[in-house]
């Protein structure tokens, strides 16, 4: 009586993960109060049960839309995730999450980070005014450009709609929400002007149009009284 042996083999099928989750932002900035599209995308997972969660420091988001393709049986999925995200004037600081869990990370999910800094334009705001130096015939004409954001900045005074000067915006103050600060100013010899005299502040920020603010120079009774002598001349700088 002869013997056989036989070799059972078990296909048993072996689970694959998901990639890293691979978050990818909008092409152009957004102002406060718009709203900007991120996505989300993992692949090669060979199990399709998986779940996908968008935070915003650390509160979840409802504003979403996921898909996993394909629909039928496979033995690779992908999964695509678009949250859509409301933006404020504190989101420079702000990062969004998407977070990948699926049976075969154990519990442990797997993480991608978008930062809201790169979608995020903050426009400044203006503020012209004049105040007298120590020098009877001298007044400093300020422009404060505060809370903007990126840096990115080109201002130009303007005197009567005439381009006095133009810099670029360099020593910066930093606010504690991520936005900037910057101060211009015009030393104007108010003897060399008359009263009257437009001085404009133009600010051209992350090459959006530019905005701007204008204040009408006042010459005093006395400062008028001290320049007997009329003289010409133009606006001169200090910043």
């Amino acid at each position: 009586m002869s013997s056989q042996s036989y070799l059972l083999i078990i296909d048993a099928p072996f689970a694959t993960k998901p990639s890293a989750p691979v978050v990818v932002g909008p092409t152009a900035r957004a102002t406060p109060e718009h709203s900007v599209s991120i996505t989300c995308e993992s692949h090669g997972f060979s199990a399709r049960d998986i779940t996908l969660k968008w935070f915003k420091n650390g509160n979840e988001l409802s504003d979403l839309q996921t898909s996993v393709d394909p629909a039928g049986k496979s033995v690779s999925y992908s999964i695509r995730s678009t949250a859509r995200v409301v933006l404020t004037r504190r989101d420079v600081h702000s990062q969004v999450i998407c977070e990948v869990a699926h049976v075969t990370l154990q519990g442990d999910p797997l993480r991608g980070t978008a930062n809201l800094s790169e979608a995020i334009r903050v426009p400044p705001t203006l503020e012209v005014f004049q105040w007298p130096m120590r020098a009877e015939n001298q007044v400093n004409v300020t422009c404060q450009v505060r809370k903007f954001y990126p840096q990115r900045l080109l201002l130009t005074w303007l005197e009567n709609g005439n381009v006095s000067q133009t810099e670029t915006a360099s020593t910066l103050t930093e606010n504690k929400d991520g936005t900037y600060n910057w101060t211009s100013w015009l030393l104007v010899n108010t003897c060399a002007h008359r009263d009257g005299v437009v001085l404009t502040c133009q600010v051209e920020h992350d090459g959006q149009p530019a905005v701007s603010k204008s204040h009408t120079l006042e010459v005093s009774a006395h400062q008028k009284e001290q320049c007997s002598d009329t003289t010409s001349g133009k606006v001169t700088s200090n910043f």
